[in-house]
């Protein structure tokens, strides 16, 4: 799976604190999009803007924080 994530950004602590919580670091790539700009050319090719925290799933793109933080706890827990 793929975060795109950045880290002043509050949602994306959310969803980073419930990854490190459930200690499932090694599941995902990680991309922050302000320290590489191609991750954000990325996520608007994906999902058609910049919005994070986004989780791309095999089921596609989740964008809202309490969103992923539910679907991580029900896959991971």
């Amino acid at each position: 799976m793929e975060l795109y994530f950045y880290e002043d950004c509050e949602y994306s602590q959310i969803v980073l604190n419930t990854i490190s919580t459930l200690k499932i670091k090694d599941k995902f790539t990680f991309k922050d999009i302000r320290l590489n700009p191609d991750y954000a050319k990325e996520l608007v090719e994906l999902t058609g803007d910049v919005m994070v925290p986004c989780l791309i799933t095999q089921d596609g793109p989740m964008k809202e924080a309490k969103d992923i933080r539910k679907y991580l706890v029900s896959h991971f827990l």
